[in-house]
């Protein structure tokens, strides 16, 4: 797998701008058909139950459109080593960066929270790139696939931990770095009940609890496609958990976790709600949710 993406990556790298479009579209195309119809059916159903449409063929549409995406995603992180000799600061739009600059002025540590919405790989490399002592915390693959992204990601300055390494997270926050978190997806049984797109959804509360260890901002941050490969990014205002010399127990702190878990997945819905094919419903966001509450009606 490695030396494949490795040859894929050069044949990009090599080609007109045009042919990279066309490629883009033609992976995006190839990843759709051969998605099986019960995970379409699947996204369908929870674009659906979210009430972001009525029509069963638009949702199917929102799912389609989610997907193709991957195909022009794919293609830019292949282009990494094109665009980091030139072009790259040239695709991005940025909206809230004096929040970054503040932030970074500081030299306090902050957690970003994060979503797969838009090219989430393409944030990250913007923002180590930029010059934010950013850590990204990414599920470790398998073999090949696993050192190539983590090559292509260090390539753009990035720094990369893995999701077990609670430890280094600490230490990294304590050194004034930014610990970069996805926390749209299912967590297990390993999250937090609490409210997304109306429905109880178990949600990680790694951002909170990590940024309640010493009080640090948390950042939330996004990135949308608004033209074919040029992305706006969206850096919110950051805000932090409790408020300076405030004095909570142990069970006001758990609570002000999950009032504040509960903030982020409204962000995140916010966000979803206005660019509904950017993010992955193909993935089972509701798995261990039903699966919870079917134990607890046992």
């Amino acid at each position: 797998m490695y030396r494949l993406m490795k040859i894929l990556s050069f044949i990009i790298c090599s080609v007109p701008k045009s042919w990279r479009e066309r490629l883009g579209k033609e992976l995006g195309a190839f990843f759709w058909a051969f998605v099986p119809q019960k995970r379409k059916s699947l996204a369908q159903r929870q674009i659906l139950d979210c009430k972001l449409t009525d029509s069963p063929d638009e949702a199917m549409a929102i799912a389609k459109a989610s997907s193709l995406r991957f195909g022009p995603m794919i293609v830019e992180v292949l282009s990494y080593p094109r665009l980091v000799k030139r072009g790259f600061f040239n695709k991005f739009t940025v909206l809230g960066k004096e929040y970054l600059d503040t932030l970074k002025a500081s030299g306090e540590g902050a957690v970003f929270m994060a979503s797969h919405a838009g090219n989430w790989e393409l944030l990250g490399a913007w923002l180590a790139m930029s010059g934010y002592p950013l850590i990204s915390v990414a599920q470790q693959q398998n073999g090949g696939s696993d050192v190539f992204i983590n090559e292509y990601r260090e390539m753009m300055r990035q720094h990369v931990t893995y999701k077990t390494g609670i430890r280094d997270m600490v230490r990294f926050l304590g050194e004034g770095k930014y610990i970069g978190l996805l926390m749209d997806q299912d967590p297990g049984y390993a999250g937090i009940m609490v409210k997304l797109f109306g429905k109880p959804t178990l949600t990680a509360d790694g951002p909170a609890k990590l940024a309640a260890i010493k009080n640090y901002n948390i950042v939330p941050i996004f990135i949308h496609e608004d033209r074919p490969y040029h992305h706006i990014i969206e850096v919110q205002q950051p805000f932090r958990i409790f408020a300076d010399s405030e004095e909570l127990t142990k069970d006001e702190k758990k609570e002000r976790i999950y009032e504040v878990t509960q903030k982020l997945n409204d962000i995140l819905e916010a966000h979803i709600r206005k660019y509904p094919a950017d993010w992955f419903w193909l993935h089972n966001r509701w798995k261990w949710t039903k699966r919870r509450q079917e134990k607890e009606r046992i």
